[in-house]
């Protein structure tokens, strides 16, 4: 799919005339008569415009060709109907659907001739209403004075808010370039998924369904073992359907669970991703936010979920159900396991706070709520079904959350928790699933309600520390002594920015532990422009075009670790109008220690931005990578104004007087 979707770009990129025929051909066939009700539009002319942002489609011709399609669809559709008049009615589908021409004919007289342009905007009924106004009479030329005049703001309204689109993909593309990638694939993996659930919902499904019924009657006539096993699973005697599906969606989660271990085994990506995700979500810290994530982050303690475990063990060993209260003790045991077992194996620390035994297991959560919900549910009929299971998997996600926000667990870790307690819990149904279990309905109803009643808010009140003296502060800061990094340490800190994938961009060329002011002011005295705009005010000036000078326009929104620079400069470069180089300093979240002082350590980068004109004076900022002798330009700037010796290879090391 990757390569499928960089082919396309790639080819509508390299022959526009291409983007022209396909734009004027959706919207001449949405607006022709009897063709415009099987021809969708708006999907095309959002992705062209998503492309014009982006920057793979010029504007104006993409524009022009879109009006033209429209207009001349509609203007074919009004001679149809000129010409034709009442002899379309025996056309099909209007001879077999004639309710289609009898709304767009009530529609019509209700409106009149405003009824050409607001059917514009409505998919299907465009391609009838320019007939029927033909059919009633209107003139020639005020009909086509309405089309012309319409059509503009339809194609307006299709491609320009797509264009603010591609202009914010452009941003997630270039800011980190895999983004835009996966945004796509999303897009197109919800689509598939929307048609291809309905096409199994109205097609697939009767269609199986009677080949299962084949099935069974033709394997009936067949004598053996293994017919008859094959009639019993597929006529889901004693639950066998059930248990076969089960059993697939056990071995789907163990295959994710060891892509996910091996992707931590072997993708140091991963962890700087961890890491940059943990950085990000710690700048995005808010003070009632993190109570409410830390009270739901509490429901995974093991003063939740030992007791709620407990009491279904209990249950079942009273009724001397041994083998469930043992499935129910071993999915436990095994799930409470996992994370430590995980942690000690690829010797991963919490991004941010201590683990310890009071923080709980989002993967032991997900087996006892997951268990929780077997159980309850197993008696119900399927909408509540559905509705106890949607409840819990809701319940699990919010936990699962807020261990990423809380900065407990990494994201992989999370992952491959909620990973191994879907498989465990999935065997635990597999293993049960058919079983002459005795459920004490009321029994559990009465204990869950308990248990959700009693202990978890006395948990809550109780829980000692309190959770905002755990989770309410900041990650303590990574120190280095000062002598140590003047002899090359710190060789450890990413050698480039880190994107949120794990990935690296432009290269760090700078580390030094002076004051920030200083080094502000030394480098607008050697002509570099300091930018005062918010990262939001960068994220507006990267998505959306503006007028003026490249001086006036904001630098892009780009992080590192997860974290916004906390200084960006800015300079022309020499020779090359419209072309800039920015420098962004960054926090390395390590503190350089001498004595009784301490000193944030900073680290500096710089990029290339370029003003490309959009249309009528309007401009746009784009990125672009300096060339080796634009770096080395910066670099030597960079050293002589800050007084220090340019190594070469490597970062600049600026240490404070």
């Amino acid at each position: 799919m990757t390569q499928l979707l960089n082919s396309l770009v790639g080819l509508l990129s390299a022959h526009p005339a291409l983007a022209l025929v396909i734009c004027f051909a959706v919207a001449f066939g949405e607006a022709l008569l009897i063709v415009g009700l099987f021809v969708p539009s708006t999907t095309v002319l959002v992705g062209a415009g998503t492309l014009i942002g982006v920057g793979s489609l010029p504007f104006w011709p993409i524009f022009l060709a879109t009006v033209a399609g429209s207009v001349a669809g509609d203007a074919l559709s009004y001679w149809f109907g000129w010409h034709y008049d009442q002899r379309i009615r025996g056309l099909w589908p209007f001879s077999r659907y004639p309710q289609v021409l009898a709304q767009g004919e009530a529609f019509f007289a209700r409106y009149g001739a405003m009824s050409i342009v607001i059917v514009r905007f409505i998919p299907g009924a465009k391609a009838v209403v320019p007939a029927i106004a033909a059919m009633a009479g209107m003139p020639p030329l005020r009909f086509t004075l309405i089309n012309l005049a319409s059509a503009f703001p339809w194609a307006g309204v299709h491609i320009l808010p797509a264009i603010a689109l591609g202009r914010g993909i452009r941003v997630a593309q270039l800011a980190d370039p895999r983004l835009m990638l996966l945004m796509a694939i999303v897009a197109v993996v919800l689509v598939v998924a929307w048609f291809a659930t309905r096409l199994a919902f109205f097609i697939l499904l009767p269609r199986l369904d009677r080949l299962r019924r084949a099935l069974v009657a033709r394997l009936s006539l067949r004598p053996g073992r293994l017919s008859a096993g094959a009639v019993r699973v597929l006529e889901n005697r004693d639950g066998l359907f059930v248990t076969f599906v089960l059993g697939l969606l056990v071995l789907a989660t163990l295959r994710l669970l060891v892509g996910l271990l091996a992707a931590l085994l072997f993708a140091p990506g991963l962890i700087r991703s961890d890491a940059a995700i943990a950085a990000l979500l710690e700048g995005l810290r808010d003070q009632t936010v993190t109570a409410w994530m830390a009270g739901v982050s509490m429901l995974a303690d093991p003063q939740v979920l030992v007791p709620a475990a407990s009491l279904l063990i209990l249950v079942f060993a009273l009724r001397r159900q041994w083998g469930v209260a043992g499935t129910v003790l071993t999915a436990a045991a095994a799930s409470a396991t996992f994370e430590p077992l995980l942690r000690a194996l690829f010797r991963l620390g919490p991004p941010g706070h201590v683990a310890s035994p009071a923080v709980g297991n989002i993967a032991e959560a997900t087996v006892v709520f997951g268990l929780w919900a077997l159980f309850l549910a197993r008696p119900l009929a399927r909408r509540r079904k559905v509705a106890v299971y949607l409840a819990v998997v809701l319940l699990i996600a919010l936990i699962a959350s807020a261990r990423i926000y809380l900065l407990i667990g990494r994201p992989s870790e999370v992952l491959a928790g909620l990973t191994f307690g879907a498989a465990v819990t999935l065997s635990a149904a597999f293993l049960l699933h058919g079983r002459d279990i005795v459920l004490p309905r009321r029994l559990l109803e009465a204990l869950f309600g308990v248990l959700v009643v009693f202990a978890v808010p006395l948990h809550l009140a109780t829980a000692t520390p309190r959770p905002m003296q755990v989770y309410g502060i900041a990650r303590a800061p990574v120190l280095l002594d000062r002598t140590e990094w003047l002899a090359g340490g710190g060789a450890d800190l990413p050698p480039a920015r880190v994107l949120l994938d794990g990935d690296y961009g432009e290269p760090m060329i700078l580390q030094t532990d002076r004051p920030l002011a200083g080094i502000v002011a030394a480098l607008r005295a050697d002509g570099w422009r300091q930018s005062r705009a918010s990262q939001t005010d960068s994220l507006l000036g990267a998505i959306f075009p503006t007028r003026g000078q490249l001086a006036r326009h904001a630098p892009w929104p780009l992080t590192h670790m997860g974290r916004t620079p906390v200084a960006t400069l800015t300079r022309d470069l020499s020779g090359q109008p419209g072309r800039r180089s920015v420098l962004r300093f960054w926090n390395s979240g390590v503190t350089i220690v001498e004595g009784t002082s301490r000193r944030p350590l900073l680290l500096a980068s710089a990029s290339g931005e370029t003003q490309e004109p959009v249309t009528l004076g309007w401009t746009a900022i784009d990125p672009f990578k300096l060339d080796a002798s634009q770096s080395s330009a910066i670099r030597s700037g960079l050293a002589r104004a800050l007084g220090v010796a340019d190594p070469g290879p490597g970062p600049i090391r600026a240490p404070a007087p």
